[in-house]
């Protein structure tokens, strides 16, 4: 995997783009990023792959609803990290937070 890095480095720069590359060795993933790229599209990014996961994942899984409305609850944050939560927004999250509870609870019986 390091190798696979160092040539994703040097293509980049036979390119003349600035990277970023960073690699999770326990999950197998290496992550390219060009240097526009703050810790807040980085999250976003990453947030899109667990969206994905809670949208393709079958609802009878026993985590599918945590997952769904805690992620559903990152990409509200996220989405307006810079500015501020409208009324309807703020009410999304609590009805969220709601769902979310009830699910925790459910697994926990």
């Amino acid at each position: 995997m390091e190798a696979l890095r160092d040539e994703l480095k040097s293509v980049a720069e036979r390119l003349n783009i600035n990277v970023q590359v960073s690699m999770d060795e326990e999950n197998n993933v290496l992550k390219v990023y060009t240097d526009t790229a703050d810790m807040l599209k980085r999250a976003r990014a990453g947030l899109r792959d667990v969206l994905e996961l809670a949208y393709t994942t079958a609802e009878h899984h026993p985590y599918w609803n945590i997952a769904y409305n805690a992620a559903e609850i990152l990409n509200v944050l996220l989405e307006r990290w810079n500015d501020t939560l409208s009324r309807d927004e703020i009410n999304e999250l609590e009805w969220r937070a709601v769902e979310l509870k009830s699910a925790i609870e459910k697994i926990g019986r």
